[in-house]
């Protein structure tokens, strides 16, 4: 499978910065809506792009789902901050390449000017060790997934604690619900991580997990993510972005 990702040398690198209100570089907000850009190719993610800039805070690139990108390009065409992702099989997407691999799609991605990156606790520490190293202005979200089910309290707290030793920018807990109780022990990260001064992103997958993707931002979630349109989800449970805000508009004060 051929994949293009645009890689420059990295001494004529220029970082993109993303202004609003003065803001430059590091993102400061939270609870945003980010829509994932589900596309074949680099054209068919600009068209997606420009219809998502419209409605979301922030857009995800998921890498995993493209067949050809040139990221030069998807991120150049955003007037919103950009997420950049590539999720592995073991994590619930549809990545098969190798860690080196994996990790050389997340530097071109810095080298291009993502606002963030999305780094798996599961890629071999060697590689989160040089992607850290060298991310720039880009911000880091360590993120892990879990599409089996959801862990006890104790283990999740095992989970949350590894990923806040990473030093990340924003921390990723994201299961499975497979009972509605298991909403209610992932959402308990998000006043846990806040305590410690830590951005979080906690919800569940899944059917049963709906409501959570609701309440995490509510809560005071970093983001949620939200799909662009009904058959545009990046994972189950995902909701329409439309959709997304009419409901929260009902437990808005």
């Amino acid at each position: 499978m051929e994949r293009r990702a645009c890689r420059n040398k990295r001494s004529h690198c220029k970082f993109k910065s993303w202004r609003q209100g003065g803001l430059q570089s590091k993102i400061v907000n939270t609870n945003m809506f980010c829509i994932p850009i589900i596309a074949r190719n680099t054209e068919e993610a600009i068209k997606k792009i420009d219809k998502a800039d419209t409605m979301a805070d922030m857009l995800e690139i998921r890498l995993d789902m493209m067949n050809t990108f040139d990221l030069h390009q998807i991120i150049q065409a955003s007037l919103k901050p950009v997420l950049v992702t590539y999720r592995s099989k073991k994590e619930g997407g549809k990545g098969n390449s190798d860690p080196e691999t994996h990790a050389d799609y997340i530097f071109t991605a810095i080298q291009e000017g993502a606002n963030l990156v999305d780094v798996e606790l599961s890629l071999p520490l060697k590689w989160r060790k040089k992607i850290f190293d060298a991310r720039g202005k880009s911000d880091i979200i360590i993120s892990r997934h879990i599409s089996e089910g959801t862990p006890s309290r104790d283990e999740l707290g095992k989970i949350f604690s590894e990923c806040a030793a990473a030093k990340a920018d924003i921390v990723k807990i994201v299961t499975r619900a497979q009972a509605w109780e298991d909403n209610l022990r992932v959402l308990e990260l998000i006043p846990r991580a806040h305590d410690r001064g830590i951005k979080i992103i906690a919800f569940c997958m899944g059917p049963m997990g709906r409501i959570s993707r609701i309440f995490s931002h509510l809560m005071g979630g970093y983001l949620t993510f939200v799909s662009l349109e009904d058959g545009q989800e990046s994972a189950e449970g995902q909701i329409p972005v439309i959709e997304m805000k009419k409901i929260i508009r009902h437990f808005l004060p």
